[in-house]
């Protein structure tokens, strides 16, 4: 019983030792819910928190950018003698930049969301199911 715990324990340690992730991660869906010409820089980070970075133009145009990226082990990485031969790993990020006028009402969006596979030894050149790139991006708006 006791063994079987500890098995459990172990493999469950493993699993999250294979992923790591960094910054703020904002969906499309999130960025297109603001409004151009309406939408404040208040309303952003009251909704998203703060940017992962922030820049302030001398003619007070504020640029907001959120980005995010993570990246996980295959679970067959874990497997003894046989997963260094056919150990991968997934990749996501996403990186969503806001342009706000000198009045603080945003102006500009654009965001771009991808998702990477990537294998290696013997699994390289074959991604996972489902995990090949797939970029998504929305293209920029400008408040007419």
């Amino acid at each position: 019983m006791a063994r079987n715990r500890f098995a459990c324990i172990f493999v469950a340690s493993c699993m999250l030792a294979g992923c790591v992730a960094s910054g703020v991660k904002v969906s499309d869906e999130q960025a297109q819910s603001f409004r151009i010409g309406k939408s404040t820089y208040a309303d952003v980070v009251e909704q998203l928190g703060p940017p992962t970075s922030s820049s302030l133009s001398s003619d007070g145009t504020r640029t907001a950018n959120y980005s995010y990226s993570a990246a996980s082990a295959r679970p067959q990485d874990f497997i003894p003698y046989i997963g260094p031969l056919v150990s991968g790993y997934d990749t996501s990020s996403s990186a969503v930049t806001f342009v706000f006028d000198a009045h603080g009402v945003l102006k500009n969006m654009s965001s771009t969301q991808s998702n990477v596979g990537i294998g290696s030894n013997l699994a390289a050149g074959s991604p996972q199911p489902g995990s090949q790139a797939q970029p998504q991006s929305a293209q920029p708006r400008v408040a007419p």
